[in-house]
């Protein structure tokens, strides 16, 4: 049982090396609980938070503890005057098949993976609508979400290069010996 302990531990990053890491996901965390206003369409909530959430899962589960992940959807509920409990649950089903998946992921080209974010952010963002739209007993504007995942899709490849710049300083490489 210890040495099953102490491997976790070993794939843990420590904390001040892992320090950027956490600074870019609460960055990409607050930015998630902000509304976007265009001309035509009001009230479109990007969830950033999903890209370093997909990113983190995939590559190093460690980064980001469950405990996070959870208070991570309270604070965007909380604060983004939602549906308390929406994001905190829908992160964690999220993290929970992305893990399940992570190894089949991990094994294909990186436009694979950019496609596998395409496709869940879709399906998290529609549940997500379709959860308030049963919940709400109204009927909720789509268009916005749609703007919303097309938002996330295009604004994921420059998060995840910010992200594996943090990985490459938190997992060493580069130094000098």
């Amino acid at each position: 049982m210890s040495i099953g302990l102490s491997s976790l531990h070993q794939q843990k990053p420590p904390f001040l090396k892992a320090f950027p890491a956490y600074c870019l996901n609460v960055i990409l965390l607050l930015m998630s609980v902000h509304t976007l206003h265009f001309v035509a369409v009001e009230n479109v909530h990007v969830v950033f938070f999903l890209a370093p959430l997909f990113y983190w899962t995939v590559h190093n589960p460690f980064v980001l503890p469950l405990w996070f992940i959870f208070l991570a959807g309270l604070c965007i509920d909380f604060l983004g005057d939602g549906l308390l409990g929406l994001h905190a649950f829908s992160f964690l089903v999220y993290y929970i098949v992305l893990y399940r998946a992570r190894r089949i992921i991990l094994s294909q080209p990186p436009m694979y993976q950019f496609f596998v974010f395409a496709l869940t952010a879709f399906v998290f963002e529609f549940l997500r609508w379709l959860t308030l739209t049963v919940l709400m007993w109204q009927f909720w504007d789509f268009f916005p979400s749609l703007i919303a995942v097309v938002i996330n899709i295009v604004v994921f490849p420059i998060i995840i290069l910010v992200l594996k710049f943090t990985h490459r300083i938190m997992s060493g490489y580069g130094r000098r010996f």
